[in-house]
């Protein structure tokens, strides 16, 4: 069953994307979508990893003690604060925040926590660490301090008091505790600093009585002594001085007023005749005023009388006699008068004469004393600041005192803390959130490590390496001839035989060629499952273990072999696909879906839809793939790589991918399978086996692609009569979908 194999074996130097890698170090330069279909092949041990972790959280979570954590709300208020005043609250300036972060730490502080112990009664609590003894006081402060947190909330001058325990309850209790224990601990601050104050000027006051009352004593013995006499706290010879002078002063101006009337009167005396009435208008005097009106009236009687009347008449006569009486009265009266002030002057003037005798004699007496007086000035300054000292810290005693029962807390309460709801630890949601995050990276982490041959060249980069110079691109096969050669038990995986009419396809039909290819299958089930069990397992590789068949028997021989295999391995209901590479006459792609029947390239190349270029075959667990259809089949030796992408998107899904590459695979479609390939598996005549052309092709194969297993050998074999009707195909359309 000699036959022509257009098959080379040179292989150009490898890239990352050629070899399979995800990594290639000379280049480091990292194949994506080489690294996305190794985890997709992991992807039950990134799930279980990833399941593993999200149960612990989520037993974690379950099970763990649950924390409740309860909040008060205190509001500061800095401003200053007066009972007793016109303002109760003065307003401050500013913001004051190193008194408000003293606040924040006092709410923790030990004085404050251990009100909190002492009216809760922690020291029995054991969540604590309380057993009831006096001892544990400062354990159960130090387990409190630790369960208490307090915070300022932002640019604000609220106080969060923020208490943790295993039970909702009480960490509401205690919350409201610690912040009514610290808005106490204020108040008593501040009465404390009161009392102290109140202490410290109280002994002030004593101190301050006994100076004040020894400086009057020493100006009250310098005044005796000295003959200082005072008069409602001022010396009498000042007081004599002063009052003096203003009499003297007083003298001086009533003898010149005196004087001046005296001479007035006199001059208004001398007046003979003239206007009487005006000189007299200058003289207050009531009887000159009432003399003055009847003087007026008599004289404007005698003047009207005078018009109509003659002088020797009766009443003219008698109203002369009028005018004459009124202005005797009224000379007599100036008379009076100028007696009057006569007296009044010479009586100021002794006045005057006297006042500035005593004034004399005053002034000499003030003088002598002026140097004693100096120092009594002295004593007195002395004497009236220390009283005035001691006035004052009397007052601000007894003010003290009534402030250290007066004081109002800086803090109060505007929001109580309420029962909390849901516990605040642990956090299901970031905790299964990092369980998951930490699940899939460990996951990721395990399969790229499991991964590791694949992300990085798994065999040495070799330039065109080749048998001599090269294989010939068609290589005729020799009868056989005796050769030294490795034993033939080496190499050989299995031995199959398989009807001669798969030899040449002209003889028969598609559907006879595909039941004939299933009669193999059947057949040789045994000796399939035996060398399926001499390949690599899916569970010794990442993802499925890829198997790639080649050779130099006939086209239909190897696709016969492809499918026996594909068979043996979907036995156990194992996913397996299988892809028709084989450029020779007859393939599994014509012989089981049609001749037709669109590829891997359709699909890249052309509109062709990739959900019906896949079929899953009848009652197997398999599904053919064709990697072109005949009118593309040529175009398969340039467009290599898209036959590996197009594997490494599907092949998760599988655990097993069987490639048929024929008897006539292009180098370049070769290389690109290979380089993916698990095993590879060289197909080749029983009666060829053993001649020096084959055996010295596979040793110089096996230096270059180390996944080379062995040979499987083929025995053609005599077969029926074929039947003249062509029974139905062993396919049911179920295509399958291409990502």
């Amino acid at each position: 069953m000699a036959a022509r194999a257009n098959f080379s074996i040179t292989r150009p130097s490898e890239t990352a994307g050629e070899r399979g890698a995800a990594f290639d170090p000379a280049s480091d330069q990292i194949d994506l979508s080489a690294l996305f279909a190794l985890l997709r092949r992991q992807w039950l041990l990134i799930l279980l990893t990833l399941a593993l972790f999200l149960g612990a959280a989520f037993a974690y979570v379950t099970f763990a003690d649950k924390v409740f954590q309860a909040t008060t709300r205190v509001l500061l208020d800095p401003r200053d604060k007066q009972l007793v005043g016109p303002e109760v609250v003065r307003p401050t300036q500013g913001i004051d925040l190193p008194w408000i972060e003293t606040q924040v730490d006092l709410v923790t502080a030990s004085a404050t926590l251990r009100k909190v112990v002492d009216s809760e009664n922690l020291i029995n609590d054991p969540e604590f660490g309380g057993r009831g003894e006096a001892s544990d006081i400062d354990a159960v402060l130090l387990s409190l301090a630790r369960h208490v947190r307090a915070e300022r909330a932002a640019d604000t001058y609220v106080i969060d008091v923020i208490v943790s325990s295993t039970s909702a309850e009480k960490a509401a209790r205690l919350s409201n505790a610690v912040a009514e224990a610290f808005i106490v601990s204020q108040t008593e601050a501040k009465q404390n600093a009161a009392r102290q104050a109140n202490l410290l000027i109280a002994r002030q006051v004593s101190d301050l009585q006994a100076k004040s009352r020894d400086a009057d004593e020493r100006l009250e013995a310098y005044r005796k002594k000295h003959g200082f006499v005072q008069v409602d706290g001022r010396p009498v010879d000042e007081q004599t001085l002063r009052q003096l002078n203003e009499a003297n002063v007083t003298a001086r101006l009533r003898a010149d007023e005196a004087s001046a009337r005296l001479a007035q009167l006199d001059a208004i005396a001398r007046t003979s005749g003239g206007d009487l009435a005006s000189a007299l208008s200058t003289i207050d005097s009531p009887v000159l005023a009432r003399l003055k009106l009847d003087y007026a009236a008599a004289l404007r009687q005698q003047t009207e009388l005078g018009e109509t009347l003659g002088a020797r008449h009766p009443r003219m006569q008698t109203v002369g006699a009028d005018v004459a009486r009124s202005r005797s009265l009224i000379a007599q009266e100036l008379d009076a008068l100028a007696a009057k002030a006569r007296v009044d002057a010479d009586l100021a003037k002794s006045q005057v004469a006297s006042t500035a005798t005593a004034l004399a004699a005053a002034t000499v007496k003030a003088n002598d004393t002026s140097d004693a007086s100096v120092a009594l000035r002295e004593l007195e300054g002395e004497a009236a600041i220390l009283r005035d000292a001691y006035r004052a810290f009397v007052a601000r005693a007894q003010e003290t005192g009534l402030q250290e029962n007066l004081q109002v807390s800086d803090a109060r309460v505007i929001s109580p803390a309420q029962i909390p709801l849901y516990p605040s630890s642990p956090k299901k949601k970031i905790i299964l959130g990092l369980a998951g995050i930490g699940g899939l990276g460990l996951g990721i982490a395990l399969a790229l490590y499991r991964g590791r041959p694949r992300l990085q060249a798994p065999r040495p980069a070799r330039a065109e390496p080749a048998l001599g110079p090269a294989i010939p691109a068609v290589v005729a096969i020799e009868p056989p001839i005796d050769v030294p050669a490795a034993p033939v038990a080496t190499t050989i995986l299995a031995e199959i035989q398989v009807p001669k009419a798969l030899l040449d396809s002209a003889t028969l039909t598609e559907a006879t060629l595909g039941e004939r290819m299933n009669e193999v299958a059947r057949d040789a089930a045994e000796t399939f499952r035996m060398l399926a069990g001499k390949l690599t397992s899916p569970a010794d590789t990442e993802g499925p273990a890829v198997h790639v068949l080649f050779g130099t028997a006939a086209s239909g021989v190897i696709a016969t072999i492809a499918c026996g295999l594909a068979r043996a391995v979907a036995e156990p209901a194992a996913e397996t696909l299988l892809i028709d590479a084989n450029g020779g006459s007859i393939t599994t792609g014509m012989a089981l879906i049609g001749e037709d029947a669109p590829g891997i390239l359709d699909a890249a190349l052309s509109d062709t839809d990739p959900e019906a270029i896949g079929t899953r075959l009848q009652l197997a667990s398999i599904v053919l793939l064709p990697a072109a259809s005949a009118g593309r089949r040529d175009e398969l030796g340039e467009h290599g790589d898209r036959v590996v992408e197009t594997i490494r998107d599907v092949a998760d899904g599988f655990e097993r991918v069987i490639v048929d590459l024929g008897p006539s695979c292009p180098p370049a479609l070769f290389n690109a399978l290979v380089a993916i390939a698990d095993d590879v598996v060289m197909v080749v005549d029983a009666e060829e086996a053993g001649t020096a052309a084959i055996l010295t092709a596979y040793a110089d194969l096996r230096e270059l692609v180390p996944e080379l297993r062995g040979m499987v050998t083929v025995r053609a074999t005599s077969s029926p009569q074929e039947p003249s009707q062509e029974p139905s195909r062993e396919l049911t359309q179920a295509p399958l979908e291409l990502t």
